[in-house]
């Protein structure tokens, strides 16, 4: 793997997704990641990993999760893989952003920003495992 892209695997535990973030900014910092894209996709992965640590392994189920980050030239391709439950994180209904914060449902708003962030995002369940995709076209993302 070069400095173009990066894999990083964790157990299904919340306490190991720090060290994954502390990673993942490293390489956004060693590849001039736009600001704005960085902060996007690092919520987006932030959110991804915790539903999945929080909903995909019922029983305490003991599981791993993948998570693949690759810069092409003028775009990232981010993929998520776990061993959880199946679950398509983009049939859950957008978050409803009116009204205050403290009035606001809880959770969501990872998935939002993918969707309106990325340029293209789909999930398959492939050999037990649920896979996201997620490209974002850097061109976009050139200004804050």
């Amino acid at each position: 793997m070069s400095t173009r892209e990066i894999e990083l695997r964790l157990p299904n535990e919340l306490s190991r997704v720090e060290p994954v973030m502390d990673a993942l900014e490293d390489f956004i910092a060693a590849n001039a990641i736009p600001a704005r894209c960085a902060g996007r996709l690092m919520l987006a992965v932030d959110e991804f990993l915790a539903n999945a640590i929080e909903h995909g392994y019922p029983n305490g189920r003991k599981g791993e999760i993948a998570v693949h980050l690759a810069h092409a030239g003028d775009h990232l391709k981010l993929v998520l893989c776990d061993d959880g439950d199946p679950f398509d994180p983009f049939t859950a209904p957008p978050p409803d952003l009116t009204g205050t914060l403290e009035e606001r449902r809880v959770g969501g708003l990872g998935i939002h920003l993918v969707r309106n962030l990325a340029s293209s995002f789909a999930y398959r369940f492939e050999k037990g495992r649920n896979v996201v995709t997620v490209t974002v076209a850097l061109a976009d993302e050139a200004h804050p």
